[in-house]
């Protein structure tokens, strides 16, 4: 018998009036049939399992199999206790067409299973301070080398509604308050699928990612136990130690939620490809 994944996250808040958490966790309730469906699909548990005894592969892997192939390779080994897996080239958040499955807590295979990565929590070498630009605020930073392809963390929050969100959206710009919300567009069967995450309260290390028009991660969504995906942050090329983790607010998946903007916020990444304006598209 399996024993159930525990995630690993270490990390803490240095700002007390934020709760920290490691995983997603649904929004207020609300009487309405999106609101019901949100929280079915979020307490919901997938179904499908694999029933490798070893390891999994695509060719006898149900995982893998609904996923179109391996989801992760391993970069390397340094001995039997440290592997670094990280993501295939179809995994690409702009070029995949088939989701990106995790084995989750049904199937049969070990936990050192190569289509476990981002169930297993953030990497260790993340730590947050302030940007050299004070406008930024606080950003994410690594102490060690991240390669290309590898999972950083997840970006989480509170699951909200696509109601609740624009609210939120809205109240933040009335008082001034920073926006954390975060809409994932997925195009499944010619209909748009969205998740609204919201961090501002409740969020995890990955709350602290800034903007960038030249950013060196991508956020793509990973299923584990749950049809709602984790937002999970991989990096897109080789990050040295210090640097600064970023991605862009404003791809055509990741869309910074807004409604009705009639004013455009400069940009403040200072990249080669700075575009001026942050990317704001309605959701």
């Amino acid at each position: 018998m399996r024993i159930f994944t525990i995630m690993i996250d270490n990390y803490l808040h240095a700002d007390f009036d934020v709760m920290y958490i490691s995983e997603n966790i649904p929004g207020p309730s609300e009487p309405t049939l999106e609101a019901e469906e949100l929280a079915k699909n979020f307490n919901s548990q997938i179904t499908h399992c694999c029933k490798c005894n070893s390891k999994c592969l695509p060719d006898s892997c149900e995982c893998l199999e609904i996923s179109g192939g391996a989801n992760y390779r391993l970069l390397d080994q340094q001995h039997s206790n440290s592997r670094v897996y990280v993501m295939n080239v179809k995994g690409n958040v702009h070029s995949n067409s088939y989701p990106v499955v995790e084995c989750n807590d049904l199937c049969k295979c070990k936990d050192s299973c190569g289509n476990r990565l981002v169930q297993y929590g953030p990497i260790k070498t993340l730590y947050v301070k302030s940007t050299q630009n004070k406008l930024k605020g606080l950003g994410l930073f690594t102490n060690t080398l991240i390669s290309q392809g590898s999972f950083v963390c997840e970006y989480a929050g509170e699951v909200l509604t696509k109601k609740q969100a624009l609210f939120r959206y809205n109240n933040n710009e009335m008082h001034g308050r920073m926006n954390y919300i975060f809409c994932l567009n997925e195009h499944v069967i010619g209909r748009i699928v969205q998740t609204y995450i919201d961090p501002s309260s409740f969020g995890n290390i990955g709350r602290y990612i800034n903007h960038s028009c030249y950013p060196n991660c991508e956020i793509v969504p990973v299923r584990v136990n749950t049809p709602l995906p984790k937002l999970a942050v991989f990096s897109i090329m080789d990050i040295q130690p210090d640097a600064e983790i970023t991605f862009d607010y404003g791809s055509d998946d990741v869309n910074n939620c807004v409604s009705n903007v009639t004013t455009r916020k400069p940009c403040l990444c200072n990249s080669s490809h700075c575009k001026g304006f942050m990317p704001y598209l309605p959701c």
